[in-house]
Parts: C-alpha cells; structure tokens; sequence
C-alpha cells in the first residue's frame, strides 16, 4: 500500500514539474514600459503559491509585483510575472546570444595567382586535409578562378575559438555587420586590418569574432525604467480607459498593455501598474557613439592602425623613423646592406620631412637570448620606428613579426623567400615575390608570349622545379618534349617550326652544354624559330655567359635584377665609389642596391601617406626590384608580385621584362 501511494506521489510530482516546464511559454505577453511580462488571469481556488509552483516562478518577486491581489485572489483577477526572469541565461553558462545557422554559410574562396592549398588553409585557421574533404580536385591541381568550399563550424565561432568569415552583401556598411553580429566596428578593424572605409566592397570577405562585445563588459549608472508593483482599481460606472489613466497617473498605452482583454465596466478590477525609474550600475555591453558617424570611423580606424591625427607630415615638425635589423654586423651583407640605405638617405637630404634611421644588430652568439630579445625590444620602444627593414635571409624572428603586429609598426622582409608569416599577419611585407606567386607569373608570362611554341625540357626532371611545372600546366601534353643534355643535338626539329627549350640545368657547365647543343640546331635548321629559358639560378652565371646568353637570347625569371651597365646602375655604382672608396660587392641580390631600393621607395612612402598602408604608395624608381604591394586578403599582411623575365637580347643589350600578369 505504502509502494502505491509513494508512486501516485511521484506521477503527481513528475506532471506539475512537466506542467511548470511548459506552461508558462504558452501564456499571454505583455509589453509594459519597456518590459515583457507574462499575464495570468486567476481561476477559482488559485493562490499567489499555487500559480509561482506552477510556473516555476520565483514567489517573492511575484508577491512584490503584485501587492494588491491579497492573499485571496478573485477569480478573473490578472497577475503578472517579468519574461526575462524565467529565460535568462546566467554569465556562467556561456554566451549571450547566438547566431542563426543560416549566417553561417560555407565559405567560398576564389583562388588567385599563387594560391595554394597550404596558404588557403592558413589563411582560414583550417586544416589542409578539410579542404581536401570538400574539394577533392585540390588535390592534383588548383587554377586562378576556381572556388574552394570551407564549411563553417557554429559551435567553434559561437564559443570564441574560431572567428566567422563572411562574405560582404551590396548595402552593407561596417556598423551593420557590427551590430549584427554583436562585435563592434573597432574589433572588425582591428580583425580586418586591410579594411577601411574606402575600400569597403561587396564580394571582400571578412573576418568576424562574433558576440566580442560580450568579453568587453563595462560597468555603467544606467536609467532603468520598470513596473515597482501593479496596484488594483475598481472601475465606476462613468469611467473611461482615459479617464483610469488620468485618475491613476498611468500611461494610458501601457494602461491598455495591461488590462488587455478586459471589458470595462462597472466593478471591474483594473490593473495599474506603478512605474519607477532608478539609477543602477549595470555591466553593459560598450558602444562607441563615434561608429554612427563618418568622421568618428575615420578617428576609430587611425586608432586601430595607430597612426597620428593630424592632416600632413610635410612640415619639419614631422618625421619617418626607420629601424633596420641586421644580423651580424661584420657580415658582407648587413654591412652592405647599410651603406646602401644611408646612401639613400643622403639622396633625401632635402625632403620636407626629418628623417630618423636607428640600426639595431640581432647578434645572439654567445649571448643570452632573451635578454637580446628584450633589449631589442625596448630598442624599438624608445625609437618609435614607423618600419622596420630586415635582412635575414632564414629563420626570421617571430618575436620581431609579433611586436609589429601588437604595436602597428610594418616589418619588411627583405630576404627571407620561405617566411609566409605575411599569409596571417597584416604587418609583415613580404618583399621578394613568394614562390607560388612567382611561379605562377612566370607560367602565365611564358603561355602568353610562348604559347604556340612546342616546349621542349631539357635535362634531368626536377620535381622541385616549380617554374618548370608551371610552364608545363597550361600546354598540352603532345606539345611537351623531354630531352636528356646529352641527347639534345639529336633533336629532330621541323623545319618551319617554333620551339621553347626550357633548362633544368643549374651548374655552368651544364648551362654550356645545353647552349652549345642548342647553337648546334640553330645552324642546322636556320628557319627554325628558337627560344632558350632558363632558371632563376642563371643569373648567377650571367655575368660570366653574357655573350653566349646574347648569342642565343636566353631568357631566365628573377625577382631581382641589377644592371650596373645602365645609366642608373652606372650612376649608383659612382656614388656608392665615392663615399666609400669601392664599388658595391657583387652579390644575388645586390645588397647595397637592396637597401637603397627599400629606403628610397617606403621613406617617402610613409611621408606621404602618414603610414597608413592601406593608402596607396606613389610609384618608386628601384633599380633592383621593382616594389608594388598588394595585402593578402583583409587580414593578412603585404607581400611584392613584381619580378622579372631578364632577357639577354642578340642585339646585345639587357631587357629587364617587368611580369604581372
């Protein structure tokens, strides 16, 4: 017996508990000042108890909320409870808002030249075997135009571990997407750093951390209006909706809020609710009253990218402070490297502007290495430097790239090809072309000029030849030939016919080799129209094979070219003599061209566009490496497309072929 009572009791609990669950959500709102608030109406043998029991509701707030009712309800009186009680979610339990699925679209990735695989991946926080899963083509080859999947994961953006990339809509202005997403346009700027208010366009994509106003929460005194208690009036024969408002001293708007559904007459219980306005301190979600403004955009992005506030820098009050980190001072490099930028800064004696330089050596042999990070560090600190210029050729510090992008300073490899720290960071330059760029340049150069020719390769296959596999990709593979070195005499040619031998060959005496074959087939088929490329390493035997190269107008890629038979080589060469007693060491690059080059094209640039690199940097006259930098994405840093085809002409002269395709 006693088992059976004990499971009634149970079932009764487990149905009022479900009840409560549930019922609440299904009663009538109303909007009362502001405030959403349930509204019950009482049954015969309710009480005050009984209806928080069912609703899960907490009886001291609703007792307070409604004071007149007394402790014996009447049947058809109106009780109400606060909305926003029962479905807050407490700041222990995690975020505040979400957002819907449907703003979570995949993402769509339009490859580009010297897209790859790897730096899609990088660029988007995923990993290269998820691009795989939804692009399986990825995996043999990726051409400029193709789109690449990226599915999104909410949970991973919701809970702050990953941001949202969206794509930008016709209309859409920064404050918007701020707004819904509940960021801010501060934060979208400083995820964004490519992105400014003139340069804002439908098709960009953008990177979002969703719900950022929330880790940003600032105590504030705040005005809040809300109902104290509902009070009870009788209504008389003569009253009106507007004369209950007038007698009580009631909103008439919210009067009607919250007696809806009741019929006025005669005796009939009113509510009335009683507004208060106090002044509380409120964690509230901050807002920057400038984001609803042009003018106060503008102050926030020059605070974002930490730049000065005033109009121009073409007074003597103002300067550009350049750092350049070597080293090893007693390395042929850095030192050349140095002469070269105080070269150039001689050349800009007489601009309008001050011109600050500060050498600074990242020598750690023998020394404590954190100490050495430190005070370089503090180094910077003291300097302010607009840019830093470096010249490590491998391993470049990632503490350096860090303090750029913590401190909006731009740090230029000058250098290093195999750093991709430009791919994820928007202060590093990245100032010799990147390989995959490079590589796809030459390809698209060669099909352009050269696509009709049949391309011939000679030499031993090198896999690591990414120049050769460009070239190879946009032709046929029955307009291809493979030629062993020594094989190549032997070549059967037609007689009217157009050919593009390309070299794997790197050392001298195989570049001779092939030279000497291919002189061979000029003789013997006179009519035949032949080209030679070669690889980028043939520069380093130009100098020595300038008239067999001129003989038979070889052409070979570089992302750097100095030609000191040329009037501004010639001119360089005079002054570099002059002030140093010597001409500048031959190197590949030239390092003295190098830091002219750098010093002569980013001084002036930062002068007139106050270091704002998202403005545009007039034109230089490098006579090395021609400089023209684009930002990867809108959170990336910069990196330089320009680089070369050098042609050594029959006609004897040096062309240095300027390649952006």
């Amino acid at each position: 017996m006693k088992r059976y009572i004990l499971s009634v009791a149970v079932a009764i609990g487990y149905f009022i508990s479900a009840s409560a669950a549930v019922s609440a959500k299904d009663l009538p709102k109303v909007n009362i000042a502001g405030s959403e608030y349930y509204m019950y109406e009482v049954k015969k043998g309710d009480s005050l108890y009984g209806i928080a029991h069912r609703f899960g509701w907490n009886i001291d707030r609703l007792d307070e909320l409604n004071p007149s009712l007394g402790k014996k309800l009447e049947k058809g009186a109106k009780v109400y409870y606060p909305v926003d009680i029962e479905y807050r979610i407490d700041e222990d339990e995690g975020e505040t808002s979400f957002i819907p699925p449907e703003a979570y679209p995949v993402i769509r990735h339009v490859v580009k030249k010297g897209d790859s695989v790897y730096s899609i991946a990088k660029m988007y926080g995923v990993k290269v075997d998820k691009i795989y899963l939804y692009n399986p083509s990825a995996k043999s080859f990726l051409k400029k135009g193709d789109v690449i999947t990226i599915p999104q994961d909410s949970e991973m953006i919701n809970d702050g571990s990953s941001y949202l990339y969206y794509t930008v809509k016709d209309g859409d202005t920064l404050s918007d997407i701020a707004s819904a997403y509940n960021t801010s346009v501060e934060q979208l700027l400083r995820d964004n750093k490519g992105v400014a208010e003139n340069n804002f366009a439908s098709g960009d994509i953008l990177r979002i951390s969703v719900n950022s106003n929330k880790d940003n929460l600032v105590v504030k005194e705040v005005d809040e209006t809300h109902i104290a208690r509902i009070d009870t009036y009788k209504a008389e024969k003569s009253d009106t909706w507007e004369s209950v408002a007038e007698k009580t001293g009631v909103d008439i708007v919210d009067l009607m809020e919250a007696n809806s559904g009741t019929h006025l007459k005669k005796n009939a219980q009113i509510a009335i609710p009683v507004i208060e306005t106090t002044t509380v301190e409120k964690e509230v979600e901050p807002f920057d009253e400038r984001e609803n403004t042009l003018e106060g955009r503008r102050d926030i992005y020059k605070e974002v990218h930490m730049l000065g506030l005033g109009d121009s820098i073409s007074d003597l009050s103002k300067s550009v402070s350049m750092a350049v980190m070597i080293e090893d001072p007693m390395s042929k490099r850095d030192n050349e490297f140095t002469r070269g930028t105080l070269l150039a800064l001689d050349r800009l004696k007489n601009a309008p502007y001050q011109i600050r330089l500060k050498v600074l050596c990242d020598n750690r042999a023998g020394s404590d290495s954190v100490k050495v990070t430190e005070s370089l560090i503090a180094d910077l600190d003291d300097f302010k430097a607009d840019i830093v210029v470096t010249t490590y050729e491998k391993n470049f510090p990632a503490w350096l790239a860090q303090y750029g992008e913590d401190n909006g300073v731009e740090i230029v490899n000058a250098f290093d090809v195999k750093n991709e720290m430009y791919l994820e960071n928007p202060s590093m330059i990245h100032l010799l072309t990147p390989s995959a760029y490079f590589s796809d340049e030459v390809g698209e150069w060669a099909a352009s000029l050269f696509g009709s020719y049949k391309l011939v390769m000679v030499g031993k296959e090198d896999p690591e030849d990414a120049f050769a596999e460009s070239i190879k990709s946009r032709r046929d593979a029955s307009s291809v030939i493979s030629r062993k070195l020594e094989d190549l005499a032997e070549t059967k040619l037609d007689e009217s016919g157009r050919y593009l031998f390309y070299g794997y060959p790197t050392s001298k005496d195989e570049i001779q080799t092939m030279l000497t074959a291919i002189e061979y087939l000029k003789e013997n088929y006179p009519f035949v129209d032949i080209k030679v490329m070669g690889r980028p390493n043939w520069i380093t035997v130009a100098e020595g094979m300038k008239e067999r190269f001129h003989k038979d107008d070889v052409y070979f890629p570089s992302r750097f070219y100095f030609d000191h038979t040329a009037g501004p080589g010639k001119e360089f060469i005079s002054t570099y003599s002059s002030a140093y007693g010597h001409g500048p060491i031959r190197s590949f690059p030239t390092y003295a061209v190098a830091g002219y080059d750098i010093a002569n094209y980013f001084i002036p640039g930062i002068a007139s566009n106050e270091g704002d690199f998202n403005a545009a940097i007039p034109d230089g006259k490098e006579i090395q490496t021609p400089i023209n930098l684009e930002r990867v994405g809108n959170w990336g840093g910069f990196f330089n497309p320009s680089a070369y085809m050098i042609r050594f002409s029959p006609y004897g002269e040096v062309e240095k072929i300027l390649i952006r395709m």
